[in-house]
């Protein structure tokens, strides 16, 4: 049986009781206005027109800030919640690690509460039972199956949770981060068998603010901003708006659903850190990938007009700039010389100047981003 999730102009409204603002002089005119003016029921849309298909091989991330609505969409996705509009479709066996608590009981017992868990999950009586044992063993709870579960530690519960929802491979699996809880070795085995059912499952949908993590399992990408979907692409180039999306928040500006990318090849960025100017050769320090997470080839320079190509590039390590887009490699920095004939001062280069990043020097036509330090240098200059 195949795997495929399509999310057809997705909403979500929930009820939610609101009290009025109101002042009060002291507590009794506090209770007289709670007793006077109750809450209002008002309806809180936490999804919005949301639409995207996953077929078999998707490893879906998705992004957004807290209160985004990621949390949301994920229990949408496993009928936690019903849409209030539009269509959710969902094929094959789908396994959601969401709520390690789910269906617990702390007045039953260890055993009793593999069972409630289970159930919870959807799987049957007759299949569980057969389960117990390697499920007390990976747990490490094999002397508390006749515990009550609320003698046991908040760390115990979490590993029997987690070995319940773990015991069975299914064709879709839902992550609200990366689940893990437990001594180094049981960490070693948690780590081992999500690897295990994350390489074994047809589609992964993935929530985490951990972007080395999503970078290494995932290949797509959405961002929410309160609840819509404003972005979708691959992996990179999610991660790359989703940053630039907290920089505009963070000055206020207002966040509007972005077009899809065409899909008419990658697209390259980056950041000038220095230019130097020795005799007449630039010595330009900065670095650059492009949204398919790939190094760039070309350099070029451009100075009224007129381009120079890079005579050589030299690769430097940026582990920083790997971490903060979740890159698989930290190969991306770059010193780079270009030499432009009779410049003799860097004043020359003027304030206009561009730093072209292409796949080769000849087809360099990407702007890359000059930093605030370099452009104020070059206006001082000029």
């Amino acid at each position: 049986m195949g795997a495929r999730i399509r999310a057809d102009r997705l909403s979500l409204d929930v009820p939610a009781f609101l009290q009025r603002d109101r002042e009060s002089s002291g507590w009794g005119g506090l209770f007289l206005g709670a007793a006077f003016d109750p809450p209002k029921r008002k309806l809180l849309r936490l999804l919005d027109n949301i639409s995207f298909e996953l077929r078999e091989g998707d490893r879906l991330a998705i992004l957004g800030r807290n209160g985004a609505g990621k949390s949301t969409l994920l229990r949408v996705l496993n009928h936690v919640y019903q849409p209030s509009e539009g269509k959710l479709t969902v094929e094959g066996s789908c396994q959601a690690l969401l709520n390690m608590s789910l269906g617990f009981n702390g007045e039953a017992t260890v055993r009793e509460n593999i069972y409630l868990r289970g159930i919870a999950m959807g799987q049957k009586a007759s299949f569980l039972r057969d389960q117990i044992g390697q499920i007390l063993e990976f747990s490490g709870l094999g002397e508390k199956v006749n515990h009550r579960l609320r003698t046991l530690s908040s760390g115990q519960k979490m590993r029997l949770g987690f070995a319940i929802s773990t015991c069975v491979q299914h064709d879709i699996m839902l992550m609200d981060e990366w689940v893990g809880a437990g001594d180094a070795d049981f960490m070693r085995k948690a780590k081992e068998r999500m690897q295990s059912r994350v390489g074994g499952s047809k589609i992964v949908v993935l929530a985490s603010h951990s972007t080395g993590l999503l970078r290494d399992i995932c290949n797509r990408g959405i961002v929410l901003e309160r609840g819509r979907l404003v972005y979708s692409g691959d992996i990179t180039a999610s991660l790359k708006y989703y940053h630039e999306l907290l920089a505009k928040l963070r000055t206020g500006e207002l966040i509007e659903p972005e077009a899809q990318p065409a899909s008419g090849g990658a697209q390259i960025f980056g950041a000038v850190e220095e230019i130097l100017l020795e005799r007449d050769t630039c010595v330009i320090r900065g670095w650059f990938i492009d949204t398919e997470g790939a190094v760039p080839g070309g350099l070029a320079l451009q100075v009224d007009g007129q381009r120079y190509g890079a005579d050589t590039i030299e690769r430097m390590r940026r582990p920083d700039v790997m971490r903060h887009f979740g890159l698989s490699s930290d190969n991306c920095g770059f010193r780079a010389t270009i030499a432009v004939p009779g410049m003799s001062r860097l004043s020359e280069l003027g304030a206009d100047v561009q730093v072209l990043g292409g796949e080769s020097p000849e087809h360099a036509s990407a702007p890359l981003r000059i930093a605030g330090s370099v452009a104020a240098l070059l206006r001082a200059a000029s």
